[in-house]
C-alpha cells in the first residue's frame, strides 16, 4: 500500500510542478517519424501507436543500453536478471526473447540467423540518434517477427564539419565505461564512428561482463538526388551467468560476437522516392560451462522500397528478400541449416478531407519451408478538431518458424506453421492545454499457432515443438505528456495488460513516471517505475513481489565543452526480482565526465 501512495503521490506532483527538457516530445502530434509507414509522417497522421525516444532524452537518462531506456515506455516490459547482459523485451505481452518483435537498426533486421532472437546487450546507446517503437503488430511493412511490434534504432549522422566527444564513467561493482564518438560533414560527404567499451564485476559473484562495440557510418551524395550510405558494426562481449540464488553456476561463461554491414542507396526520380538496402550480418557464439554451445550464423538480405505522394494519395510498395543460414559446431553434433524468404507489400493511404485519412495494404510472404502467408492491414485516422486525433487499426501479423524450431534440437519439427495474430486497436490523443497532452489506447490481440514444446503424437521423442494453441491479450495504455515553461517536463504512463493464463513475465499493472528539470547549467532526470502482479510462471504461478524503483541522474555543464554527471539507481534500495531467483542490485552510484572537442 505504501508503494501505491508513492506512485500516485508522484503523479500528483507532476500536475503541480511548474515545468522536463524543452525538447521533450513523448507523443507530440507534430513529431516526425519514419518507422510506422517507412515514409516521413507526423504522429497525428498515423493509425499505428508509436513511441519516440529522442537524442535529448537518451543523453539525459542514465540508461546503460537501448533495452534499458525502452522499459519505461507504455506497453513495453523488459525482463532481465542483471543490469548488464541479456534483457528480454516484450510489447503488449508479446516477446519470447525478442523473437516475436522486429528489431531494426536504420531499418535493417538484426536477428540471430539460427534462432531468430536478438542479442539485446549488443545494442549500446553509443551512436543512437533516436528510437522509434511501433507498439503493436506491424507485419504489413516489416514481415516476420513483427508479431508484437517494431523497435527501430536510428543512428547518428554528423551535422557539423567536425564533432567529437569522449565519455568516461565509473559505477558501483567496478563498472567502467569508455566511449569515443567522432564525425564530420564536408560538402556531399559525411561520416560518424564510435568506439564503446564496458566492463563490470556484476552485483553478484561470477556475474562479470565485458563488452566492446564499434560502429561506422559513411554517406556520400553521388548526385543531387542519389545518396549512398555504408554502415558497419561489430560487437564482442563476454558474460558470466551466476545462475539462481539456489542453483549457482560459477563457471558459466558466454561469448558473443556480432558483426553487420549494409549499403543503402536513397534516390528521388520524379515523383518516386526510392531506397535499396543490401545487408549482411554474422554471429559467432560460444557458451562454456553447464550449457555448452557453439555456433556460427549468417544472414543476407535485400530490401527495396518505393513511395509516391500525389493529390492527397500516397502509395508505398516494396520487395524484401532474406536468407538465413548457420552451423552447429563441436561439442554438439555438427550440422548446417538454411532457409530463405521473399515478400512483396503494398500500402495505399488516402486523405479524403483534411480530417479523414484511410489506409489499406497487404503483404505476401513466401518462405522456402512452409509456403506463403498473407497479411492484410486497414487503418483510419480522424481529426475530430485541431486538438484531438482518433485512430483505429485492424491488421494481421506473423512470425515464421526459425531454423532452431525446425531442425536443430531433438524437440524440432519440420512441419511447423507460422505463428499468427490479429490485432484490433483504437487510440485517442488530446491536447488538453498548451502544456498538457493525454493519450488513451485500447487493444485486443487474438493469436494462433504459437510454437511451444508439446507432447509428440508419434514418439520418439516424447516432446517436440508444436503449433500448440491460441491466446487472447487485451489491454489499456494511458499517458500524460506535460511541458510547463522551459525548465520542467515529464511523462506519466499507466499500462494494464490482461493475458489470461499466459502470465509468465507479463505484469498486469505498470506505472512509469519521468521528470526532467533544467536550469542554467544544471539538469536533473528522474524515473520511477511501479510493477504489480508479475508472475514468473503461467496460470498465475510463482508470483513475484510488487516493486517500486526510482533512478536519478544529475548533470552539470562545467564549461561549453565539458559536462560532469552523477547517477543513483534504485535510490530507495528496493529488494526485488524481475525473474525468480535473480535478485536485482540495490542502490548503485555512478559518476562520469563528457568532453567535447
Amino acid at each position: 500500500m505504501h508503494k501505491k501512495r508513492i506512485a500516485f503521490g508522484l503523479l500528483s506532483l507532476t500536475l503541480v510542478l511548474p515545468g522536463m527538457a524543452e525538447e521533450h516530445k513523448a507523443f507530440d502530434l507534430g513529431e516526425v517519424i519514419v518507422t510506422a509507414t517507412k515514409t516521413e509522417k507526423t504522429v497525428e497522421d498515423i493509425s499505428a501507436t508509436v513511441s519516440v525516444i529522442t537524442r535529448e532524452e537518451i543523453e539525459a537518462s542514465g540508461a546503460n543500453s537501448v533495452m534499458d531506456i525502452l522499459g519505461n515506455l507504455p506497453g513495453v516490459f523488459v525482463k532481465k536478471q542483471e543490469i548488464l547482459g541479456r534483457a528480454d523485451i516484450n510489447i503488449r505481452g508479446i516477446g519470447y526473447n525478442g523473437k516475436r518483435i522486429a528489431v531494426l537498426i536504420d531499418g535493417r533486421p538484426v536477428k540471430v540467423g539460427l534462432f531468430g532472437c536478438t542479442v539485446t546487450h549488443s545494442f549500446p546507446l553509443d551512436n543512437v540518434e533516436k528510437i522509434e517503437v511501433v507498439r503493436g503488430p506491424a507485419s504489413v511493412l516489416y514481415g516476420t517477427d513483427a508479431l508484437g511490434g517494431v523497435i527501430n534504432i536510428i543512428t547518428r549522422e554528423a551535422k557539423q564539419k567536425v564533432e567529437t566527444d569522449v565519455t568516461a564513467s565509473y559505477r558501483t561493482h567496478d563498472t567502467q565505461q569508455y566511449l569515443l564518438r567522432h564525425g564530420g560533414k564536408h560538402g556531399t560527404f559525411d561520416y560518424y564512428v564510435t568506439a564503446d567499451k564496458k566492463e563490470s564485476e556484476g552485483h553478484r559473484e561470477n556475474g562479470g561482463y565485458k563488452g566492446q562495440d564499434y560502429t561506422t557510418r559513411f554517406g556520400y551524395f553521388l548526385t543531387e538526388t542519389l545518396k549512398a550510405t555504408f554502415s558497419a558494426k561489430h560487437f564482442d562481449g563476454e558474460k558470466e551467468k551466476p545462475g539462481t540464488i539456489t542453483n549457482p553456476t560459477p563457471e558459466d561463461l558466454r561469448s558473443y560476437k556480432r558483426s553487420a554491414i549494409d549499403l543503402t542507396f536513397d534516390s528521388n526520380f520524379g515523383e518516386w522516392d526510392n531506397s535499396l538496402k543490401l545487408y549482411h550480418h554474422y554471429g559467432h557464439h560460444q557458451f562454456f560451462g553447464t550449457d555448452q554451445w557453439h555456433h556460427k550464423d549468417y544472414t543476407y538480405g535485400t530490401m527495396f522500397k518505393s513511395s509516391r505522394s500525389r493529390d492527397k494519395n500516397e502509395v508505398i510498395w516494396g520487395i524484401d528478400y532474406r536468407k538465413q543460414e548457420g552451423e552447429k559446431l563441436p561439442p554438439q553434433p555438427e550440422g548446417e541449416y538454411d532457409k530463405d524468404e521473399y515478400a512483396f507489400y503494398l500500402l495505399n493511404e488516402h486523405t479524403f478531407t483534411d480530417d479523414l485519412i484511410l489506409s489499406l495494404g497487404s503483404r505476401y510472404n513466401k518462405d522456402s519451408v512452409y509456403g506463403g502467408e498473407l497479411c492484410p492491414h486497414a487503418g483510419l485516422v480522424y481529426h475530430l478538431d485541431t486538438l484531438t486525433s482518433l485512430r483505429a487499426t485492424v491488421n494481421k501479423a506473423f512470425r515464421s518458424p526459425q531454423l532452431s524450431d525446425l531442425y536443430m534440437f531433438p524437440p524440432s519439427s519440420a512441419g511447423l506453421e507460422p505463428e499468427e495474430v490479429w490485432n484490433y486497436e483504437t487510440g485517442l490523443v488530446r491536447r488538453i492545454a498548451d502544456w498538457l497532452t493525454a493519450e488513451i489506447v485500447l487493444y485486443r490481440m487474438e493469436g494462433n499457432n504459437l510454437i511451444d514444446i508439446g507432447t509428440n503424437p508419434t514418439p520418439p521423442p516424447t516432446k517436440i515443438f508444436l503449433n500448440t494453441g491460441k491466446f487472447s491479450f487485451k489491454g489499456v495504455e494511458l499517458g500524460l505528456d506535460f511541458l510547463v515553461g522551459k525548465r520542467l517536463s515529464g511523462t506519466f504512463f499507466y499500462t494494464y495488460l490482461d493475458t489470461g493464463k499466459e502470465t509468465a513475465g507479463r505484469p498486469e499493472n505498470k506505472f512509469d513516471l519521468g521528470l526532467n528539470y533544467r536550469k542554467d547549467k544544471f539538469g536533473i532526470h528522474l524515473t520511477c517505475q511501479y510493477i504489480t502482479n508479475l508472475y514468473d510462471g503461467n496460470d498465475y504461478q510463482d508470483k513475484l513481489a510488487d516493486y517500486f524503483v526510482t533512478n536519478a541522474k544529475l548533470t552539470y555543464d562545467a564549461a561549453d565543452d565539458l559536462q560532469v554527471f552523477i547517477a543513483v539507481d534504485n535510490i530507495l534500495g528496493e529488494d526485488y526480482e524481475i525473474e525468480k531467483g535473480y535478485p536485482m542490485p540495490g542502490t548503485t552510484f555512478a559518476g562520469g565526465v563528457t568532453v567535447r572537442f
